[in-house]
């Protein structure tokens, strides 16, 4: 056939039926054997426990195939970012489900009273609870992340000295591939306790650039100087805003300090952009014969 739901299912359905077979032929025998009707009740209710178990792997993996073929094909076409946050949340949630129900499916069958066990459940798991903080600190982190949207797949973010591409997003922790091409898996409780930087989001790059000139400089080349720089920064406008500001700011130990701030836009080069900027202010500047300064002192002697 054209669909391949047909060959999902032969091929998930192969394991489980081969399970149900050795399974079927091992409650056929024990129906041959003479037994108290204490022992064929147990067996009885252990084989349709082991039946049940197995309908539920088969529709995990049925459902987990399905989901894989159909839904992330759907998720990866859309221009939004959040199914594909959610898609691994869908895909581990509905396996999480499906074995909690075949597991309550089958102890019921086994005589077991479910309604006790879940009050168990319950009380154990809040004891669980207090002794495991900081998974389920984690498991809130990463219920926040997804309602507040700090950061998406394929984003840049730096988080405690970390600076990488989000790779994936889990209710538990985010990876992150590092620029050294490492993987980094973060908690997510990481992410409300402390501060993230979105890089990706920033609307353009700020550079501060500090020149030193000699002290030699006239006010005459110091004026200069920064017409030099007005005219390069209007050189770049396709790849600089144009709300660059400029300063004679400092009269420093050794030099005559020139702040010079622009904002790179955020469609341009950031390391092209910054060595054609400062290779023009360097050719500019000799050409001009504006001498750079470099850590120098002089010392008096009176005798």
């Amino acid at each position: 056939t054209k669909s391949n739901f047909d060959d999902i299912l032969v091929d998930q359905i192969e394991e489980p039926i081969m399970l149900a077979i050795i399974l079927g032929g091992m409650w056929y025998a024990t129906t041959t054997l003479v037994l108290s009707p204490g022992g064929a009740s147990f067996f009885s209710k252990v084989f349709w426990g082991l039946f049940i178990v197995n309908i539920g792997w088969f529709t995990a993996r049925f459902v987990d195939s399905l989901i894989i073929e159909y839904l992330k094909p759907l998720t990866e076409k859309t221009k939004s970012d959040f199914d594909d946050q959610l898609f691994p949340i869908v895909k581990k949630g509905s396996k999480i489900i499906i074995w909690t129900l075949a597991i309550i499916l089958a102890l019921d069958n086994a005589g077991f009273n479910i309604t006790a066990i879940v009050a168990g459940l319950g009380i154990g798991g809040l004891a669980l609870a207090m002794a495991a903080k900081d998974l389920v600190s984690n498991i809130f982190g990463g219920i926040m992340v997804f309602l507040d949207k700090p950061f998406k797949i394929k984003e840049r973010i730096r988080i405690e000295g970390f600076d990488g591409t989000v790779s994936e997003i889990g209710l538990r922790s985010t990876k992150i591939k590092t620029l050294a091409g490492t993987q980094v898996i973060i908690p997510n409780s990481k992410f409300t306790s402390n501060a993230v930087e979105n890089v990706t989001r920033e609307p353009s790059r700020k550079i501060i650039l500090e020149l030193g000139l000699v002290y030699d400089t006239s006010a005459t080349d110091m004026k200069k100087a920064m017409k030099i720089l007005e005219k390069i920064a209007k050189k770049h406008t396709k790849s600089i805003t144009d709300d660059y500001k400029l300063a004679f700011a400092t009269f420093g130990d050794f030099s005559l300090g020139i702040k010079f701030i622009y904002y790179i836009k955020k469609s341009a080069d950031i390391l092209g952009t910054q060595s054609e900027m400062n290779l023009d202010i360097l050719a500019e500047f000799n050409k001009a014969k504006l001498s750079m300064a470099f850590p120098t002192q002089t010392i008096e002697l009176k005798k």
